[in-house]
């Protein structure tokens, strides 16, 4: 019999015991030899239990708590809203006898590069206006516009000092007596006007118009002036109404006519389209 380890004191020492090893598990499962599971290496003690082992050792299993999913709220973004107007409504559709002969778009008298400016400068622009004539007769009016407006500036000079030379009522003399005259008024409207010396007033401006296929002949012009800091642009959009007449052919005969479902008092003579504009207004700076 082997001797005790005791310590100092001459008590017995605890020794460890050795660790037993494992032995090897005797498959007892009638399974063919390449569907048998390898045996477990001399390291592990435990091995994995199958589905059919796990529902032997324990026949009543224990039911494992279900998570509760939780109905998500829908998350489906509105749908966007249309820009273009939903009152607006197609024109009804013509027979096949009918065609459709447009008019041209009515407007005022153009007016000459020597009117005054209560009559705007307009030039109608088409979608075969040449770019370069179009451009040099803008610059023309806009040179007849600068001339009137010198020569308005140096009459009411001219009559301001000859006023101031003739001894006339200054601006605070003037009192509502019924006895005014209209150039006492205008000089002294001259004289306040450049007293104040705040901004400068907007002077004419040439305008240029174009509907439907003429819009980007318009804009280019329009564009033109714009890189030029001597010149200020505005554009503004819009709409006009065209008037469209309806020609019905006589070749057709009452009964094809019929059989398509129009007669010809339900065509209309004429009928009223509407057409997209845009106004460039180009003066000096």
């Amino acid at each position: 019999m082997a001797g005790k380890k005791r310590s100092v004191n001459g008590q017995v020492k605890a020794q460890p015991r050795p660790q037993s090893t494992p032995e090897d598990i005797v498959m007892t499962d009638a399974t063919q030899p390449c569907g048998q599971r390898p045996p477990p290496s001399s390291k592990t003690t435990s091995t994995p239990k199958t589905a059919t082992e796990s529902t032997i050792s324990n026949p009543n299993p224990a039911p494992t708590p279900e998570k509760e999913v939780k109905a998500l709220p829908p998350t489906s973004k509105p749908a966007p809203k249309s820009r273009k107007p939903t009152n607006r409504k197609k024109l009804p559709k013509l027979p096949k006898n009918a065609s459709i002969s447009t008019r041209p778009l009515l407007h005022p008298a153009l007016p000459t590069q020597h009117s005054s400016s209560s009559s705007p400068k307009v030039i109608y622009i088409t979608a075969t206006t040449p770019y370069i004539p179009c451009v040099k007769r803008v610059r023309k009016l806009l040179v007849g516009i600068t001339k009137r407006e010198k020569q308005s500036a140096a009459s009411l000079g001219s009559r301001a000092g000859g006023a101031a030379r003739g001894g006339q009522h200054s601006v605070k003399a003037l009192e509502a007596n019924g006895r005014l005259e209209a150039k006492h008024v205008e000089r002294n409207v001259a004289e306040e006007a450049s007293k104040k010396g705040g901004a400068r007033k907007v002077g004419e401006m040439v305008y240029l118009k174009a509907t439907g296929r003429a819009i980007p002949r318009a804009l280019e012009i329009g564009l033109h002036f714009q890189a030029d800091e001597s010149y200020r642009v505005r554009v503004e959009l819009g709409s006009a109404k065209a008037i469209d007449d309806i020609e019905v052919k006589s070749g057709a005969t009452e009964q094809e006519q019929q059989a398509e479902g129009k007669a010809d008092d339900d065509i209309p003579e004429t009928r009223i389209r509407t057409l997209s504009s845009v106004t460039v207004s180009i003066g000096l700076v």
